[in-house]
Order: structure tokens, then C-alpha cells, then sequence
């Protein structure tokens, strides 16, 4: 057990830094302080986003330990704080699939594209807080019960 170190996550570790056979990948949006596990160890990362490649065991720890720590970060958010920190990275992602229209090369693409924005703008609103998307007090009211 000398050559056993138990790392911050509760595994046990060798004390020199083992190299794994294949790497733990993440993806960090550093503007956004965004970190996320990719669908796959060679996907390309969307724009923005850096890839960060873990070949040893250490590596992977403490990244995994950062991205424990953003989602102890997010469910400690309140709803508002929630929703403008996924916002900015919606409209990060929503700003990525315009730039894509734009330089869409067939009418099959710019189709494609088009139906996504719409669809993606569909569900970012419907994530909005229900008192953000109403327009006028009077309306805040109405919907409490409060008016006469």
C-alpha cells in the first residue's frame, strides 16, 4: 500500500503519475468558467470551447474535481443566477448556429440550420423564469391572483 496515494475523489492512486491507455477528455469554455464532458473522446470541440486531454490519473483527478465544483456551484445558484449563467452560454451556442447559416454551404444545410435556431430559440425561451417573460406588472398580478 506504500505505492498507493488515495486521491481527492476517493480513489486509490499510484504514487508516481500513471499514464492511462486512453485519455479523459473535457471541454473548457474559459470565457463562460464552463467546464463539460464531451459525447465522445474524438469529438471536436464547438467554438470556444478548448479541449483539454488527461493522460495521467492526476490530471483527470483534478479536473474532475473542478467540474465537481461547478456543479456544486450551479445547484447552489438560484433560479435567476442559474438562468443568466446557462443563458450566456445558450446565446454563445445560439450566436455559433448563425454564424453556420451564414456560411452554409447547400440548401439542405441552410434548411437544417434554420430549424435548429428556431427550435433552440423556442426552448431558451421556454427556460426563461415565468415572472421574466411576463411584460407588465399588471400582468404579474394577474397571474398571482393578486388583481381585482
Amino acid at each position: 500500500m506504500d505505492d498507493l496515494v488515495k486521491s481527492t475523489s476517493g480513489l486509490w492512486l499510484p504514487r508516481q503519475h500513471a499514464q492511462m491507455t486512453k485519455p479523459v477528455v473535457f471541454w473548457i469554455n474559459r470565457k463562460r468558467d464552463f467546464i463539460m464532458n464531451p459525447p465522445g473522446p474524438d469529438c471536436i470541440p464547438p467554438t470556444g470551447y478548448e479541449r483539454i486531454e488527461c493522460r495521467h490519473a492526476h490530471e483527470a483527478d483534478a479536473w474532475s474535481a473542478r467540474l465537481r465544483a461547478q456543479e456544486k456551484r450551479i445547484h447552489e445558484m438560484t433560479v435567476e443566477e442559474r438562468y443568466v449563467f446557462e443563458d450566456a452560454i445558450r446565446f454563445d451556442m445560439l450566436e455559433e448556429l448563425k454564424k453556420q447559416l451564414a456560411e452554409a454551404p447547400n440548401p439542405q444545410s441552410k434548411m437544417f440550420l434554420t430549424a435548429a435556431i428556431e427550435h433552440f430559440t423556442q426552448r431558451r425561451d421556454a427556460a426563461r423564469p415565468a415572472h421574466q417573460a411576463i411584460e407588465s406588472h399588471m400582468g404579474f398580478e394577474a397571474e398571482e391572483g393578486v388583481a381585482s
